[in-house]
Parts: structure tokens; C-alpha cells; sequence
């Protein structure tokens, strides 16, 4: 403000007030009009006010006291005339701001200093109205934009009003420039567009032009080293103090020519066309690479079983999905993609293998390894017979290979082989066995028959025969069989023994040389026969040579088996012989 009791009035006219106005970043300057009898008007009116508001007023004489009051009064008067006659000279007055004097129509001087000032921020901020539309949290609606699953939801769009497009183009154009090859700290971004020419403040507002930027991937923020995500940039983002910390970074974008080839690969791995923009192709391979890392997930533990196939194949597709799915960078997605496209094409197919495998060809690989362990008992006798040896050894290498996928088909045919001939061996000794249980139910049938057994003593006798019979008739394991076949004798030995218990008259007293009297009926009664222990002779055991050749050897057998025998009846014993 110039006015007349100024020193530099005079000296200040309008041409140096246009140069002193345009100095620094602009000033506004109002050059008031000449007034008359102002300096004398207003020194007058101080020094009465000064001698009014005094100590010494209040120690006034009844008649200096009115006669001060009278002045006061006067002085009212004179403050009215002042004001009336500033706002005309600043009314009248010449106004001048950034360099260029400024045509103002308006007469009160709030009005003037309204207008002017408006002009000097208008156009000394001529890009401040780019913030079309301010948020009244802006802290708040930072968060929401870094949560947001897709920037693209209302309110949170690059274009249009509602996402102030032209600050945004801006500041995208700005980090086009200055981030590009080289860093820039988010401190110094905030400080740049809340100057000359943009003025927008609260800072917040341009942070949050930086978060839709960041979530609609054209930049990237970087704190010590190593790339944000949205959530974990939210903090930072947050709070003013950690601006100095956030690099901000223009990322990169994929030619035409890389996006073609990536689309290409994309075809090859998933038999599937990607979408033909970079952040939709990169979506795209994000998507079929966590199913494939699903479906593998899902195996290891199958996979890592005995002689199943394919568990360092699955952690190293693991490995590598894991790897390229850590990339956050679009460009980087691609561009380790294309540098990798024949190890992944590699991937891919042990991939397709093993999802197949495990989809549809495990539950034949299953009866495969079912179906050896079955064999295993029998696997002596059927190495005896050609076919069965060769598709046995077949399955074995099926089951070794650690790629077998391209063999499971003949999994079922090789079985179907092993399987008539096992049946056809195991037939045999089923039936050897099963007559020589039912000649030990006839048996012990015979005793039960002689004795008289009553219905549950015969059951009790006879069950466990019949059960070792159920159970022979469903075994293929001539190993199996042959071990049932020797439980029958047992088992025989303890139902015969059983019978003969039974058949004890329980209460008869016997006395040497006398006729026995029951003790319940008084009839008499025979005397009670003593049961015989049965002990079991092996015959192979008692063989001093594997082969008999010679009538020498045939003798010393028979001898041996005769004294055995004789031992066991002098034993008060019976024998068996098995």
C-alpha cells in the first residue's frame, strides 16, 4: 500500500510500481490518490486521541475534562471524515500487480483489495483450479484408494471431475520427466505443486493424486530398497514425516513387440488368448499361474508317498511360479517371462503331465502299486511262468521311472496278465487246501457224530474250521494259503480235544475194581476214558538228507519216523503226522 505521507511516494509511479510489482513471485500493489489536508487530519486526530487516553486526562479539572470531551467528540467526527476520505483515494487510487497494472471498477476498498487480491492468486496460481474437487478427508480417501480392489470404481478413476484429471495429467507429466530414469522423493513432489503455479495445499491432495497414479500401476513407490505394495504404502503415505523415505519411480511399459510375444506365450502355456494390453496380460498370466500353483500344492504331499512320481518336478514348477509371481512390475513380469520363455515352455509340459496324472491317470496308478504288492507273496511261482514274469518285471519299471505318465496306459493289460496267471496258481492251492480242511471237519464230524455231542458243543468244534475254510477261499497268496492249510491240523487237534471233554460224564466217581454209581441218577456207568493229548510229527523233520537216493536211505527215514512214533504212543500220546 502507497500512500501519500510514504517517502517513496513520488518517486514510486507507475512504471516502477510495474517492475517493483512483478519482483520475487509477484506482489499486488495499491498506489493511493492524493488527499487533501490528510497528514494534518491525521496527525491531529493522533494527538488527541494520545492526550485523551493519557494519565493526565484523568487528572483534568472539571473544565479541562469538558472541554477535553468536546475535542473528543471533534475527534469522532474526524475519524469518519479520514475513513470516508481513505476509502476515496484507495477507490481513486492506482492498482498494479505481476508486472501489469490492473483495471479495478469497484469503489469501497474491501471490494478493491477483494478483486485485486483475487487477481494477484488467480494468476499467480494459474493452476490451482486443476483441484476441481477437494476432499474433505483426503487422509481418509487415501486409504480407500490404496484398498480398493479396482481403481476404477467410482470416485477413484483418472478421469473426469470426481479424479481431478487435469492435476493428475500433470502430475503424470511431471513424472514422466523427472522420474523417468532416476528417483524423486514424494517430500519433494509435495513441496513442487504447493508452490508457483499450482498452490495445492493441504499437501494431502496431491499425495492422493500420487496414490491413484501408484494404484493404477504408472508409477512406482519405493521405500529403503525395496518396491511397496498398496497396504504396505498406505502407512508411509499416511504420515508426513515418512515423505522423505518414499522414491517415487515412472515404470516402465512394454513395447508393442514384447506385449505380441508375451501374448504368444501366454497362447503356447495355457492353450488360451491373453488379453492385448499390458496390465490385462499380466492379470491374465497371474490367474492361470495361481491355478497351476494350486493344482501342485495340492499333489506334494501324494507326491512326496513312496513310489509316487513327480515331487522334485512339482518343487521346482513351484519354485518358479513362486518366483514370478513375487514380481510386482508389470514391465518385469513380462520381461522375465520373455528372457525364461524355454524354461517355462519346459515347465508347461511337465506341468500338463502331472496335473493329468493326478487328475485322471492316479487312480490306475494306484491298482498298479496295489496289485505288485499283492504279487509280492506269489512273485517265486509266478517268475516260473514266462508271461506273468515279463509283465511283472514291466509293471516294476513303470513303477521306478520317475516320468512314467506316457505308460499308464498299459498298466491295466500287464495287471490283467499277472493277474489270470496268480489266480490260476492260487486256484490250485485253494483247492489242495480246502479238501484237506474238509477231510479235518469230516473228522472231527466223526467224533461228534460218536460222542453225541449236543448242537452247541458241535458248533463250538466245528466253527473254527469253517472260518479257516472262508478265509482260504478268498486268499491269493499261495504264502497265505499254505500257512491256513497248516492252521487246519491245529485247529482240528483242539476240536477233537474239545469233543472228548465234553463227553466226560461230569459227575461219576470211579473206584478201582468196582462198578461206578452215579452220584445224580444212581445208575451205573462205565469207566471213564482217559483223554489222549495229540502231539503233531512232522515227517520232513525227522529226514537226515534233502534227497533220499538209496534203500540205505529210505531205511534210516522210516526208522527214524517209527521210533517217533512209538515215542509218542509209549508217551500215552496219540500222533499226528503232518
Amino acid at each position: 500500500m502507497l500512500t501519500p505521507l510514504g517517502d517513496d511516494y513520488e518517486r514510486l509511479q507507475a512504471a516502477k510500481c510495474i517492475l517493483r510489482s512483478s519482483e520475487g513471485m509477484g506482489r499486488a500493489i495499491v498506489r493511493l490518490a492524493e488527499g487533501d489536508r490528510l497528514d494534518v487530519e491525521l496527525a491531529t486526530y493522533v494527538q488527541i486521541e494520545k492526550y485523551i487516553l493519557s494519565p493526565k486526562a484523568d487528572q483534568a479539572s472539571p473544565t479541562l475534562k469538558r472541554i477535553l470531551a468536546d475535542r473528543k467528540d471533534e475527534n469522532r467526527e474526524r475519524r469518519q471524515r479520514l475513513v470516508h476520505q481513505l476509502s476515496e483515494m484507495v477507490g481513486e487510487g492506482d492498482f498494479f500487480a505481476l508486472g501489469q497494472p490492473v483495471q479495478i471498477k469497484a469503489s469501497s476498498p474491501s471490494t478493491v483489495l477483494d478483486e485485486l487480491l483475487n487477481y494477484l492468486i488467480t494468476n499467480t496460481y494459474s493452476k490451482l483450479p486443476y483441484l476441481k474437487v477437494r476432499q474433505a478427508d483426503p487422509i481418509a480417501e487415501i486409504r480407500a484408494v490404496l484398498s480398493a480392489d479396482d481403481v476404477l470404481k467410482p470416485g477413484l478413476g483418472l478421469d473426469g471431475e470426481a479424479g481431478n484429471a487435469l492435476a493428475i495429467n500433470e502430475i503424470r507429466e511431471y513424472l514422466g520427466l523427472a522420474a523417468g530414469q532416476t528417483r524423486v522423493l514424494l517430500s519433494d513432489v509435495v513441496d513442487r505443486f504447493a508452490g508457483i503455479p499450482w498452490g495445492w495445499k493441504p499437501e494431502w491432495e496431491t499425495v492422493l493424486l500420487i496414490a491413484r497414479l501408484f494404484k493404477a500401476g504408472e508409477i512406482k513407490l519405493m521405500m529403503e530398497g525395496d518396491d511397496l505394495q498398496p497396504l504396505s504404502a498406505m502407512e508411509p503415505l499416511t504420515k508426513s514425516a515418512r515423505f522423505k523415505q518414499v522414491s517415487i519411480l515412472k515404470r516402465k511399459t512394454a513395447d508393442a513387440t514384447a506385449i505380441k510375444r508375451a501374448r504368444d506365450l501366454y497362447k503356447e502355456l495355457f492353450s488360451k488368448l491373453g488379453r492385448d494390453e499390458e496390465d490385462g496380460l499380466v492379470a491374465d498370466f497371474r490367474e492361470r499361474l495361481g491355478e497351476w500353483q494350486s493344482d501342485l500344492k495340492s499333489y506334494v504331499h501324494t507326491a512326496g508317498t513312496a513310489h509316487h512320481p513327480g515331487k522334485a518336478d512339482i518343487e521346482s514348477a513351484l519354485a518358479r511360479i513362486g518366483k514370478q509371481l513375487a514380481t510386482g512390475d508389470s514391465f518385469a513380469f513380462i520381461e522375465s517371462l520373455l528372457a525364461s520363455k524355454d524354461d517355462w515352455l519346459d515347465t508347461a509340459e511337465d506341468i500338463h503331465d502331472l496335473v493329468n496324472f493326478y487328475k485322471t491317470q492316479i487312480t490306475a496308478w494306484r491298482k498298479l502299486l496295489e496289485g505288485l504288492r499283492a504279487f509280492a507273496d506269489n512273485r517265486e511261482a509266478l517268475n516260473k511262468l514266462p508271461p506273468a514274469a515279463s509283465a511283472l518285471t514291466e509293471l516294476a519299471q513303470i513303477r521306478d521311472n520317475p516320468k512314467p505318465y506316457g505308460l499308464v496306459n498299459r498298466i491295466e493289460p500287464l495287471l490283467a496278465t499277472v493277474t489270470a496267471a496268480n489266480e490260476q496258481l492260487a486256484q490250485e492251492k485253494r483247492e489242495r487246501a480246502l479238501l484237506s480242511i474238509d477231510s479235518k471237519i469230516a473228522e472231527v464230524q466223526t467224533k461228534l457224530d460218536a460222542a453225541g455231542a449236543t448242537p452247541e458243543v458241535s458248533n463250538k468244534a466245528l466253527k473254527p474250521l469253517q472260518d479257516l475254510k472262508t478265509r482260504v477261499s478268498s486268499q491269493v497268496s499261495i504264502a497265505q494259503i499254505l500257512y491256513l492249510q497248516g492252521q487246519g491240523g491245529e485247529l482240528m487237534d483242539e476240536a477233537i480235544a474239545l469233543v472228548e471233554a465234553a463227553s466226560k460224564p461230569a459227575t461219576a466217581v470211579a473206584v478201582p475194581g468196582a462198578i461206578i454209581q452215579s452220584l445224580a441218577t444212581g445208575s451205573p456207568n462205565v469207566a471213564n476214558v482217559v483223554t489222549k493229548p495229540t502231539r503233531v510229527v512232522r515227517a520232513a523233520d525227522l529226514a537226515t538228507k534233502t534227497y533220499l537216493e538209496t534203500e540205505a536211505d529210505v531205511d534210516v527215514y522210516l526208522a527214524n519216523l517209527k521210533t517217533e512214533l512209538l515215542d509218542v504212543i509209549r508217551a500215552g500220546q496219540k500222533a499226528r503226522v503232518q
